[in-house]
């Protein structure tokens, strides 16, 4: 037997981060130094946990992190998601500068998401990124 939780979808999750599209993520990214994107699904049963652990872990990362979510069964974000290459859920995307300087994919406890995105942040080279059209 195994104490590995099953998560399921939780009828009408959303983040509770702001949502973004592919319409408006570059007005995110000007006006924010670090975004983190929750790519998220309602159908899928780990986004409403990584939400959770997202929420848990802010005091530990630098207060000038905004977040965001974006809803990879909504249209308007299909452009975003594919232009990061989103392939899974939960999928977060950390932008530095407005460049997109890492990725996250997978339910990660909370240490080691915190100590993954901390290094994705502090390690990020911009220089030879390109913006998210």
């Amino acid at each position: 037997m195994t104490d590995t939780p099953i998560y399921r979808p939780v009828p009408d999750f959303t983040p509770s981060s702001p949502s973004v599209t592919s319409d408006t993520i570059a007005e995110t990214l000007a006006t924010h130094a670090i975004v983190i994107v929750h790519f998220w699904a309602v159908w899928n049963g780990y986004d409403p946990p990584m939400d959770t652990r997202l929420v848990a872990i802010r005091n530990r990362l630098p207060e000038s992190v905004h977040y965001a979510s974006c809803n990879l069964d909504d249209s308007s974000c299909f452009d975003i998601a594919r232009s990061v290459g989103v392939l899974n859920c939960p999928w977060l995307a950390v932008f530095v500068g407005g460049q997109h300087v890492g990725d996250i994919c997978g339910l990660l406890d909370p240490a080691p998401l915190t100590a993954e995105l901390l290094r994705i942040i502090t390690n990020g080279d911009v220089s030879g990124s390109s913006p998210v059209a």
